[in-house]
């Protein structure tokens, strides 16, 4: 009797083997390494317009979609496209096509099945014109996301640049750390030897179009203690494994500097560096309206900057705290300023005033923001920045400028959602951005709030 039952066990558990196997099996099938069935098309693009138009994919109707602009030319169109691992796809990415009518394409499986695919196109209306679009965070680490860095420090971390395929953080204000941009996590930090001096040691990263990073100091000259100077510093690392070497060193005997900076071009070869000095905390107090610019020239830096007095600025003849300067190229002829206590401004760089945003009541939005980068993509001018006015809200800010920065109304300007859900203090107002271009008509954009957040987005542009 015992001997029947262990051998109806054995047998059932021979059985129930097999189903697992063959289930097992099934699914390797369809996933595994046997051949494959799919014949998705996962992206495309027609990166040959201006801007680059992405497809709307339909996986159920197999149908692509898409609006152009009026004055596309339908008869030779050449997508990229993306489609299944192990499939092939007719005509091939890349092809010329027609795209007068819809369009058919034909991806192949590994395993021989072929799915026909309609691409049909639209053209715009000829009086509309692309307009920014921004995503919702690719990822969130903030409050209202999935909770702030385990690596935030108090009022530690306050620049933010992306380069070399990587994000840099300044972290603690005496380091900055490595980042993997596609998700925020710490990689690992780069090597800080001989960093020192100045409050804090590390206040802003950048990343020169070389790949080469830098970083700056905070200094601040106080009548205190004899009046003793400080040195501003800029240290430069040549990749994330160098060490690092004091590449500008400028005697401060009256400014506060450093708070942030900007490096426009290739410091290997022609590039220009603005800091700017608005306001004074230490004694004694002050504020000022003054942009230092260095030039790059053939990779050679001219340690002697120039000083630049933005004047003429309607209403208000000083910066105020923290301020920020940027340019959009190294060949251009203007500057743009901005800081807690002002609204973006265009000068000449003799120091005119150009232009300010038409920002009076707060009538286009509402709150604190200084550092910011401006540059071009799909023949737009943007300006992005950060809103950390609030200890309850704090958002990306995105505002189209191409028409002039003079005529911006509330139809150009894009606020993200808040990345706060309670309150957490930004004592010092303070954030950053940065940005890498993809393409033609895609951006990524980061954005850094001291103390709440940390995210990803992509901009683009579309016909609405």
């Amino acid at each position: 009797m015992n001997i029947s039952i262990a051998l109806r066990n054995v047998l059932t558990l021979c059985i129930a083997g097999t189903f697992l196997f063959s289930c097992d099996d099934e699914r390797e099938f369809n996933e595994g390494p046997f051949e494959s069935k799919r014949t998705d098309i996962t992206s495309f693009v027609f990166e040959d317009l201006e801007p680059a138009i992405e497809g709307n994919i339909n996986e159920m109707e197999h149908l692509v979609t898409a609006t152009v602009p009026f004055e596309s030319d339908l008869t030779q169109l050449s997508p990229t496209i993306e489609i299944s691992e192990r499939a092939t796809i007719s005509p091939p990415s890349g092809t010329p096509v027609d795209f007068t009518d819809t369009a058919s394409y034909f991806v192949t499986a590994e395993n021989g099945d072929v799915q026909e695919w309609k691409v049909a196109l639209s053209l715009a209306d000829p009086e509309e014109k692309p307009k920014l679009v921004l995503s919702s965070p690719l990822w969130n680490l903030s409050p209202a996301g999935s909770g702030v860095p385990d690596f935030f420090t108090v009022d530690g971390e306050r620049g933010l640049a992306y380069g070399n395929d990587h994000l840099y953080v300044t972290n603690n204000n005496d380091k900055i750390l490595i980042l993997d941009p596609s998700n925020g996590s710490a990689l690992g930090q780069l090597d800080m030897t001989g960093v020192e001096g100045g409050q804090p040691k590390i206040a802003d990263v950048e990343v020169s179009a070389d790949g080469t990073i830098l970083a700056c100091n905070t200094v601040e000259w106080t009548s205190d203690e004899g009046g003793a100077p400080t040195t501003f510093k800029i240290y430069k690392w040549n990749n994330e494994t160098s060490t690092p070497e004091v590449w500008l060193s400028y005697t401060n005997t009256e400014y506060r500097m450093g708070d942030s900076f900007s490096v426009i071009g290739d410091i290997n070869g022609d590039a220009v560096i603005l800091t700017a000095y608005g306001r004074k905390f230490l004694n004694p107090t002050g504020r000022g309206a003054l942009v230092f610019k260095w030039t790059v020239s053939n990779g050679v830096l001219n340690e002697e900057p120039e000083l630049i007095t933005v004047g003429g600025v309607p209403s208000l003849t000083k910066f105020g705290s923290r301020p920020h300067a940027n340019m959009l190229n190294v060949d251009s002829e203007f500057l743009y300023v901005n800081a807690n206590d002002i609204d973006f401004t265009k000068a000449t760089l003799d120091g005119t005033f150009v232009a300010r945003i038409p920002n009076t009541g707060r009538s286009l939005y509402d709150g604190f923001n200084s550092y910011f980068e401006i540059f071009e993509f799909a023949e737009k001018t943007v300006l992005a920045t950060v809103f950390p006015r609030s200890s309850v809200e704090s958002r990306l800010l995105i505002i189209d400028i191409t028409e002039g920065i003079e005529n911006v109304t509330t139809e150009e300007v894009i606020l993200s959602q808040s990345f706060m859900s309670g309150e957490i203090a930004n004592v010092n107002a303070s954030g950053a951005v940065t940005i890498n271009i993809v393409n033609s008509n895609k951006v990524e954009v980061y954005c850094l709030i001291t103390n709440q957040a940390l995210a990803k987005f992509e901009l683009s542009t579309e016909l609405q």
